[in-house]
């Protein structure tokens, strides 16, 4: 059975190589999922955005850029994680529109019925209590906001099915062990992904925890979904 680690600790040791070994395990598809989930969200002007789990803020980023009246707020459980993420925003001149905060998504230190979207990016299967993590999206939306998860799913068939098992299996672990210095986040990160939960159950949370109009769209023959519903 997987063992969590500490997440903070993991991903503050492969901060340094994190955006880099992402483009190049995923071929740069990953930016194009990002792209995707942005543009689903079809947030109105002056919306307020919270991004959950952002890591390096890849994510906010991207909504920041294409909507330049919106309020962005944004954290993560890695200081190390998130000082990268400032750098990128200071680069790309958002400074005034995304606030940071080191937080832990099971306990979002904000106000309940807060915020318009939030947006998870690959975080869901990191957290050591997926219920709870659900839940806090719930409480700090208004009614009538939206969430939005990307993350990657166990479930693909056919030749990509079996293929894309064999890397996580043996080329993630790896390249990226080798190219980041930590052999055991990577392991641990390629095999959360064949133990996490398929789609169905993901969205039966989410039906559980209160959001309606519920949906799952396959991204790349199912090796990622984005997640959406309603409060």
């Amino acid at each position: 059975m997987l063992v969590s680690p500490d997440i903070a600790a993991l991903f503050s040791s492969i901060s340094g190589r994190y955006d880099f070994l992402n483009h190049l395990l995923s071929l740069n598809i990953d930016k194009m999922w990002r792209k995707k989930l942005v543009r689903l969200s079809n947030v109105f002007a002056g919306a307020r955005v919270l991004d959950i789990c952002t890591g390096t803020g890849d994510i906010v980023i991207e909504f920041a850029k294409s909507n330049s009246s919106s309020q962005c707020f944004a954290l993560d459980i890695s200081e190390k994680m998130l000082a990268i993420a400032q750098m990128k925003i200071k680069k790309a001149g958002l400074n005034q529109q995304i606030r940071l905060k080191q937080a832990d998504a099971m306990d979002i230190p904000f106000d309940e019925d807060l915020f318009d979207v939030a947006f998870m990016g690959f975080g869901l299967r990191n957290l050591g209590d997926t219920v709870k993590g659900i839940r806090e999206t719930v409480r700090v939306l208004k009614k009538g906001g939206k969430v939005f998860i990307l993350e990657f799913s166990p479930v693909q068939s056919g030749l990509i099915g079996l293929f894309y098992k064999n890397y996580l299996k043996f080329v993630v672990p790896v390249l990226g062990g080798y190219i980041s210095g930590d052999n055991n986040a990577y392991r641990y990160l390629a095999s959360s992904i064949p133990d996490f939960l398929e789609p169905e159950n993901v969205l039966q949370l989410m039906k559980a925890q209160g959001y309606m109009n519920i949906k799952a769209t396959a991204l790349t023959n199912g090796i990622a979904y984005i997640y959406e519903g309603t409060k």
